[in-house]
Parts: C-alpha cells; structure tokens; sequence
C-alpha cells in the first residue's frame, strides 16, 4: 500500500465513568475455610517447641501424583518433582529449637498491633493482606512487649515444620491437612491455602548440604509459603482448565515457593504470617541470582560522555532507514526446559511472549520486555523477561524473567525515560507492570533505574487518596507527561461507558513523582488505548481491541485531562484479540502511529500485516505505509524514537519477532523498502573508558563511525568487577561479535564463553562453578541448530495432560 492521507471521522459521544470501589478482575478471593482462634488473655499467640533435626528441602524424591501436577488449578503441567525454583534438593540441618505459631496469627491479634485492621470477609481466620513490614513490625511490638525474641521462620524452618519429619508429598500426609488439623509437629493450617511470609529474600538454592539456611543475600521479592498467590475464577464453567484457585494441592506443598516484595499489602490480599520465638539464625546468606541485562552497563554513553539521553548517531534523516533486529531464540522444536535452559538460556523463560515494551536509556542501550508464560497466558508462573541491545551492537542479548513474582503472574511492562530528568547524568528510567491474576492487586507496580538498569529500586505499589473506579492491572504501552507536569499512564478497566461499550481503559495521574496516585475519572473508548498529548494540551486516546465505530479503530478525546472522553472514527481497522496499537509524539512534532490490519475483522489471525502512519495535524489526517510483507502482525506492539531521531518497533504474536528501526523518510517515500544489510566500513575508531567511583576501570571498548551515520562497537570491548578483575571480554567488527566472547565469575571461573565463526554460526559452552562443561550447542543467529543435549523424555507425568475440574465446577 502506498503513503495515502486519510480523515479521521468525528462522533461526538460523550463517555464518563462513575467511580465505585477499587476492583480488579477476578482478582477477589473466594471465602476460605476457617475461623480465627480465640485471643488468649495476653494476645500473645499460641506456640509449640520444635526440636532441631535434619531433612531433605526442596523438590520430592517421589514424582508428584497426577492429582497434584494436572489438576484443577494448575493451568501449564509441571514437572513431575516440583518447580525448578525447588532445586537443587538439599540437605538442611536444623541446629537449634524453636517455637512457632500453631497457626497464622489472627485478625485479632494483629489488631491489638495495629488497631486499624479489619479482617476480609474472605479470609476471617488469619491476619491476611498484610505486608512482610507490617508482619516484621508486629514481630518487634510483640518483641517488645514480651521481652522476648519473635520474627519470621527462615524457609528452610518453615519447610522442615511443614514436612514434619515426614518424606511424603504433603509431609507426613499423602494429601493436605484438613483446616486446623494439627501436623506430627502439632503445628495447623501449614497446607491449606494460606500464603505466609518468611524471613528470607527469594533467591535460588545453593548445592550441597546446609545448616541453618537463611535464604538469599538479597532480591526483589521475600519468600512465601503455604499457598498460592493468584485467583482466576471466571473460567470455571467455560474452561476448568484454566481455573487458578491459590488454595490448589500443587501450590500448597511443603516444597513450593512463592514470593512477592516486602511491601506488598492488599486490604483483600490472601498473605499472613505465623511468628517464631528465638533468636535469628547467622549462616551467612547465599548469593542473589544475577541477570546479564543488568551486568556489564556502561554508565557513559558509546561516546564515552556522561549519559544524557544525548543523540549519539549522525544518520542523514533525509534517506529512508528500515533494519530489523531479531528478539527471541528460537530451539528448532526443541522444549525450553529440556534443551534450553541447559543450552544456557535463563531458568524461567518460558515459550510464549507477548505485550512489548521498548526504551531507549540515558546510555543509549536499548532495554524491551515482554510477558513471558511456560504454556498459557496468566500463568501464575508467567513474569516479565527483559532483554537489552546495547548501543552500538547490532545484537539483543537473550531475554532473562525479571522482574518475577514466583507464583504471581506478572504482565504488561511499559519502560518509560522520563524526560523530566534527562538533564542529569543516566537520567531516571520508570519500568512498571501489571498482574495477571494476583489477589488483591492493584492497578500497577514499578521499579526505578538511576544507573542505566543495572539496578533497580524496591517494587513500589501506588498509593490512592481518594476511592478509583473499577480497572484490570494491565498498564499500556505509553506514559506521557503532560502540559501539567503530571505523570500519565492508561490500564485496561471493566464495565462500561455511557454507550453502553464494555472495552475501555483507564488512565492514572501522579502529580508529585509516584508519591500517590489517582483515578483520571473518566474511560476511553477502547481496550488497550494508547494516549499522547495534543499541541493544543487534549489528551488523546487512540484504538484499542474489541471495540469499533462503523468498522473502525475509535479514538478518545479529553478535554479535562480525562474525566470525560469525547469519541471519534479513525481511518484504521479495528483490533481485535492480539493486537494493540501504539503512538508516539515524534521530535518532529508529528504523530506516529503502528498497529496490525485487520479487515474482516478476525480473531487470532494475525496474517494480514501491518502498518505505520504519520500525523502533522493531531490525527485528524494520516499517512499510512504498510510493514514489509514478513511482518505478518506487530501484535501487541510498542514504538519509542532515539535522540538521532530513529523510531524503534517491537513486535510479537508475528512468526519471527523483530526490533523494527524506521524514520519518517521512509514511511513518506512509497517505493522504500528494507535496507540491505552489508557490513559497514567505520572510519574514526576511538577507544573509550568508563571508572568506577572508586577510580577503578568498569569497562573499555572502542567504537567508530559508519558511512550511514551509525556510531558501532569496533575492537576490543571489556568490563571488569569493582575489584579489577575482569568480568566481561568480547571482540566487535563494525557492530556485530566476532573471535571469542567470555563471562566469568570474580574468581575467574568461566560462566560461558561464546565462540563466532566466519559462516555466521557461532558456539555456546557453559560452565558449573567447578569450571566443568555442562552443554555445547551451535547456533545461527538466535536459532539452535545443534546441541550435545540429551533432551530425552519430558520430566512430566505421561498421560491425559489435564484432569477434570472437581464436581460441581
């Protein structure tokens, strides 16, 4: 299809939206069994001694019951001994007695700890929706008003208090306890569906046997046990299957983990805690899992100045630019967890991906995220993968899940650079998520980045003043400020506008940097809407799925900052299930805009392309370019643009999912096409250095400039540790690895050494912490072509792959 100009069509519909009580989509629990037990004369709660012992922690030695592993309740199969979180299996030796709570303390108790709590309708027998700070504090009042010591149990005390000297799969039972039934410890409710805090940050086992545990050194999220996080209640009738109950046997196992950041509370949350008198163990904690997207940042840019989110390439913008850049691996029918993690691939991705995220940082890296799922969406094993292409590499690293909520699906990342702060070296970067099914959750999360995404602040949960309206926590793919100064970001929601229509969205404003948040007020006219400012200062709301005027994408106007929205017919095929647009306000002052055609309008077929579009009025008019024929959907796609003016698209839900660079010039020349990529000559070649605050070398590398204006990694490139010894060496020709490519630990044992041929394939070999070759497998690009993996039979009951829903259901 060539450029072509086409009017959006106005119908003024006026859409506004009374404001109830918070309420995610299924995200209430149902009632659980129970009552709370009665308060003793002291409000102390009730205790039993546990003698010091040892026992097996982590996954079971005996293959999990089909019942467990393919019932109600559990949407992906799993592994016949447990989640790869629970391994290794190690031996644990408890060193020291203690008491602990016999069972969850209760809503009164807390009570007399905090006098503003009232127990959910939900969960009246324990102390439930509270945060681990709320439940460590109870701990010091209680601390304090014994004179003795309370705190959480470690994981490995509640693991060992849960099996109860026991080896079964429930530990000393073959099922789960019934509701106040005491285990051989004396000790209730440890596998009822009750979710409990521990002291520990989650992190992965260590091999080897262990004596008083106490979990990792640090990490996003602390460590819960005793039940699942997640509820999805809608899908009992229409799809069992698909039904997540938290109180499921597969999630209330001694051996399964959960997790969630310490300051994750919910007035309908499902979290409590039981206490511990004793002292605290000392074992030193074990090592946090490492990402490579956050390892070895540059905290200059490719230039070696400071980062400013400055314009580092010198493209001529006159001349169409169109590359693609390749985002996933690809096994070649092999699964990700018999051949993939071990080729080397993160423990935890998954296989389907979707709802992109794409940024540019302060550094000029790249950073995209998408949902990340084993099987099915909301999974409550799904989390977000994040993956980074740094400046001058023409190459994504893998995709690593992060952030990750074991046992808490997460969804929906959006990266934001804020402009506000780009004045200040690597600037502050925004990175929030939503919840698939999460009980209690709110509308969003987020994390902040001051250093380029090598680290991340504490998850942050927004604080409301006033009462919101109904919303799904599912953020979109664009945040803007506005001529205000605030901060805006649009959700999916439930119910309905004034029309009658049931697909729409929300938009969430914070006036003083994430401190509180609020409820714009009204809804758009669309599911996964898409906001920008006008010039004039109206915020506009472009497409969404699922909902259509005459055929056509609808838009939504707001004159008041989005308490009323007005609509208007768009020029563009409206989305369905997906799919979701996305715009931007170009450098140029123009709109761009990119989303899938759909001219049936039919579901789930992504196979009629794409296309991009160009606004010099404010969407009143377009100019609308298809995608190359290989781009068969964009999906849920995302669009950010770099200082050197360059737009960057990723795609998902197309065969082969890209990182699309694009600039206006291409979209206005109709006979433009993709460009043939040969490898550059570079002329300049500089070498660059970044320090530590200390003085110390973080990296060198150099890089030189290409004929098309692109500035690419040329020579050598090295990172190094704080304590000067090398972390990361890899060689660049002209942007692309070439020669060897080593990661290793401090102590200079390797982790993996990548090796790139000539003929475009290169090797992969990893390596334990004893320096043994664990796998080797050859790739092109990001397809495996061969391993010396044994994948050998799934790890997985063999059989019907679902069981049927209980009776009644």
């Amino acid at each position: 299809m060539n450029p072509r100009h086409i009017r959006t069509t106005v119908l003024f519909l006026s859409t506004t939206l009374s404001l109830p009580l918070m309420a995610q989509k299924d995200g209430t629990l149902a009632r659980m069994q129970g009552e709370a037990p009665k308060l003793t004369a002291d409000g102390v709660p009730a205790t039993v001694a546990v003698q010091p012992g040892t026992f097996r922690m982590g996954s079971d030695a005996a293959p999990l019951a089909p019942a467990v592993i393919k019932n109600f309740g559990v949407m992906s199969t799993r592994p016949k001994h447990g989640d790869y979180d629970e391994l290794p299996a190690h031996k644990v030796r408890i060193s020291k007695g203690f008491r602990i709570g016999v069972t969850q303390v209760s809503p009164e108790e807390f009570a007399k700890f905090d006098p503003k709590y009232k127990a959910h309708a939900a969960t009246p027998a324990y102390a439930a929706g509270v945060s681990w700070e709320q439940a460590m504090a109870y701990c010091a009042w209680l601390t304090k008003k014994t004179g003795k010591p309370w705190r959480l149990p470690t994981e490995a005390e509640w693991e060992y208090v849960a099996r109860a000297g026991g080896d079964k799969i429930f530990g000393d039972s073959d099922k789960p306890h019934d509701v106040d039934e005491a285990n051989a410890f004396g000790v209730e409710n440890l596998s009822v569906g009750r979710p409990e805090w521990t002291l520990d940050w989650y992190g992965p086992y260590q091999p080897g046997d262990q004596v008083d545990p106490t979990g990792a050194v640090g990490s996003m999220t602390r460590v819960i046990r005793g039940g699942g996080l997640d509820w999805r209640h809608t899908a009992t009738k229409t799809s069992p299957d698909l039904n997540v109950p938290a109180t499921a046997p597969y999630f209330v196992r001694p051996a399964n983990r959960a997790s969630a950041p310490p300051s994750y509370a919910s007035e309908t949350g499902n979290i409590g805690f039981r206490v511990v008198q004793g002292p605290t163990p000392t074992t030193p904690h074990t090592p946090a899992r490492n990402f490579f997207f956050q390892t070895a940042v540059k905290q200059k840019d490719l230039l070696g100045r400071p980062a400013l989110s400055r314009a580092i390439d010198t493209p001529d913008m006159a001349k169409p630019i169109y590359r693609t850049h390749e985002m996933f691996p690809n096994l070649n029918g092999k699964t990700m967890m018999g051949t993939g993690w071990k080729a080397g691939l993160a423990q935890g991705l998954g296989v389907a991906y979707h709802n992109s995220a794409i940024q540019v940082l302060p550094n000029g890296d790249l950073l995209a995220a998408y949902y990340n799922s084993p099987d099915y969406e909301d999974d409550p094993d799904q989390t977000v993968m994040t993956m980074r292409r740094r400046a001058g590499s023409l190459e994504w690293d893998m995709p690593e899940p992060w952030p990750s909520f074991a046992d808490a699906g997460l969804a929906a990342p959006v990266i934001w650079n804020d402009p506000a702060h780009q004045s200040q070296p690597n600037g502050k970067v925004w990175f929030f998520w939503g919840f698939a099914r999460l009980i209690g959750a709110q509308p969003f999360a987020w994390a902040i980045s001051v250093d380029n995404g090598a680290t991340w602040s504490a998850a942050h949960f927004p604080t409301f003043p006033q009462s919101i309206g109904r919303y799904v926590s599912q953020p979109i793919n664009s945040i803007v400020r506005g001529p205000d100064g605030a901060i805006y970001m649009p959700t999916d929601s439930t119910g309905r506008d004034s029309d009658g229509n049931g697909s729409i969205s929300a938009v969430w404003k914070t006036a003083d940097e994430g401190k509180t948040w609020s409820d714009t007020g009204g809804r758009t006219a669309g599911r996964h809407t898409t906001i920008v400012f006008a010039k004039n200062g109206d915020l506009l709301g472009i497409g969404g799925k699922n909902s259509e005027i005459d055929g056509r994408m609808p838009m939504a106007t707001s004159h008041d900052f989005g308490k009323t929205w007005t609509k208007s017919k768009t020029p563009f095929d409206e989305l369905m299930s997906g799919e979701r647009p996305s715009v931007i306000r170009l450098k140029s002052g123009r709109l761009f805009f990119v989303a899938d055609y759909n001219p049936k309008p039919e579901k789930h077929l992504h196979k009629d392309g794409a296309y991009v579009a160009i606004s010099d009025d404010d969407a009143k008019t377009w100019t609308i370019k298809s995608l190359p024929q290989n781009i068969l959907t964009v999906g849920y796609t995302t669009a950010t643009q770099d200082p050197d003016g360059v737009i960057h698209i990723v795609t998902s839900k197309n065969k082969v999912n890209y990182e699309i660079e694009l600039n206006e010039a291409w979209i206005l020349d109709h006979s433009a096409k993709e460009l043939s990529e040969e490898q550059p000559a570079l002329a300049n070649v500089k070498s660059y250095v970044d320090r530590y605050p200390t003085g110390k070398t973080r990296a060198t590398w150099s890089a030189g400039r290409s004929a098309d204006g692109r500035t690419l990694l040329d020579g050598k490139q090295e990172f190094f540790y704080p304590s000067g010894k090398l972390m990361w060496r890899v060689d660049f020709k002209a942007g692309e690895k070439t020669g060897e490519e080593r990661y290793q630990r401090e102590d200079g044992t390797l982790i993996w050494v990548k090796t790139y041929a000539a003929d475009g394939t290169w090797t992969w070999n990893n390596y334990d912490v004893k320096g043994k070759c664990t796998a080797r497998s050859l790739w092109r690009g990001k397809t495996l072509e061969s391993s010396d993996i044994e994948e050998g039979p799934q790890d997985k009951v063999p059989g019907q792959d679902k069981l049927a829903a209980p009776e009644g259901l």
